[in-house]
This record gives C-alpha cells, sequence and structure tokens, in this order.
C-alpha cells in the first residue's frame, strides 16, 4: 500500500531523516519505534505533504505521492491523527467528527460505527471536547480520523500521556480498525504492547531505520529488549 524509498529529508541545511526505506501493506498494523528526536514524526508529517522531502520516493497504491498535494491526500486515502490530538475544544465531540467527513453518504453510518466501537464518544456526543478526559481526546481524535474514510491511518504516539489502562483501550481500538479494513501505520513508545498489535516493526534512530523485523522477532531481539524494554 504505502512504499518509501530513498528518502531524505531536511530543516534547512539540518538532515533528519537519511535514506530511508519503508513499507506497509494492505491489511497490517506497522509500529515505528525509536527513542525521541529520531525522525518518526518527521516521516508521518513527509508522507502527509507537511514536510517536503529533499529527496525520494513515496507511493502510495501505486500512485506517486509526491505529486498530490497536501490538502488533497486525505481524500486519496491518507489520514493520520496527530500527537496531541489537536482537537477543537470549544466544539462538542460530534462536531469534532463530523467536521471530517468529506463522503456525506458514509457520514452516519460511520458515525454509527465510532459510538458503537467507543461508546463513551457517544455518551459524549454533546460534550465540549475540551472538556474531555486525555483518555476520551485521544478516542475522539482517531474518531475524527476515522470519519475521513482513511485507508491508511497513522497515528502519532496514540497512547501519550495516557495512564496504562486506557491505553490498552486505545490499542483495542485500533484493533478493530484493522478488523474493518483500515491499513495502520503508528509511531508508538509503549514498545511491547505496540509490537503485540502489530505484524511488523521498525526502528528509527537518528534519522535512520536500524532495524526492521517481523514483531514475534522484535520482540525477543536483544538490543531492543535490552533499550526499549528495560529487560537485561
Amino acid at each position: 500500500m504505502l512504499e518509501i524509498n530513498n528518502l531524505n529529508v531536511a530543516y534547512g541545511d539540518t538532515q533528519v531523516i537519511w535514506d530511508l526505506n519503508l513499507k506497509v501493506e494492505q491489511g497490517e498494523i506497522v509500529t515505528m519505534l525509536g527513542p525521541n528526536g529520531a525522525g518518526k514524526t518527521t516521516i508521518l508529517r513527509t508522507i502527509c505533504g507537511l514536510v517536503k522531502p529533499a529527496s525520494g520516493n513515496i507511493n502510495f497504491q501505486g500512485e506517486d505521492l509526491l505529486k498530490v498535494a497536501p490538502h488533497e491526500r486525505p481524500r486519496h486515502g491518507i489520514v493520520m491523527v496527530p500527537e496531541g490530538r489537536r482537537l477543537f475544544p470549544k466544539m462538542t465531540v460530534e462536531e469534532n467528527l463530523a467536521i471530517a467527513a468529506w463522503k456525506e453518504d458514509k457520514k452516519q453510518e460511520t458515525l454509527d460505527w465510532i459510538y458503537e466501537t467507543m461508546p463513551r464518544l457517544a455518551e459524549r456526543r454533546k460534550q465540549l471536547a475540551g472538556t474531555l478526559s486525555g483518555g476520551e481526546q485521544q478516542m475522539c481524535a482517531i474518531g475524527r480520523g476515522i470519519m475521513a474514510q482513511p485507508a491508511l491511518l497513522m497515528l502519532d504516539e496514540p497512547s501519550l500521556g495516557l495512564a496504562p489502562i486506557i491505553v490498552e483501550q486505545v490499542f483495542d481500538i485500533l484493533l478493530k480498525l484493522k478488523d474493518k479494513g483500515i491499513t495502520i501505520f503508528f509511531v508508538e513508545q509503549f514498545v511491547e504492547q505496540s509490537l503485540r498489535i502489530s505484524s511488523r516493526g521498525y526502528l528509527c534512530e537518528g534519522g535512520r531505520i536500524v532495524l526492521k523485523e517481523d514483531s514475534a522477532s522484535m520482540l525477543n531481539n536483544d538490543y531492543v529488549r535490552q533499550v526499549y524494554m528495560g529487560i537485561a
């Protein structure tokens, strides 16, 4: 579905992504791990078109994505749930969800599915988004992404600032999205939990992919276990 080849990205004179190669197959959940400042968010922003690469190719479903304007990429099936949720705090939950619906014929059906899958949002549908708990805000942000009818849903640190029990709920939602036919590529700090719901993983350090393996192999990789899971 998504294939990135020899991607290089710089902010001014500072290069942050180096010769990156990455792919996501249709129907997969793929996670990207790595320390803060490794370039993970930049990779997502480049796929969305918010950052222009210095060189390289990004192909999505056989199409050269670099020829597609950033504001058109959601209509091509690429949607990102950003770090920090970025909701409209003075709009209700339902208004935040509805604003992302550009396929009118799918709007109510998708909204019903979101409320069925995340019943807390149904209970809070008339509540201002800014008054929600952190976990509820994250669910609302994911729901807003789903309303845009993505083929590929990308998430940047969906567990950020959430209690462990809420993180489990968020990851359960991702599995339900996969069952719905949505491909997922996400950046995450909860290494073990994210790999257990993923088919494959990438490890990004210093703007480079230093490890790419199936999730089971990555969970058993000595370096990952020592550095990122704290297991001697």
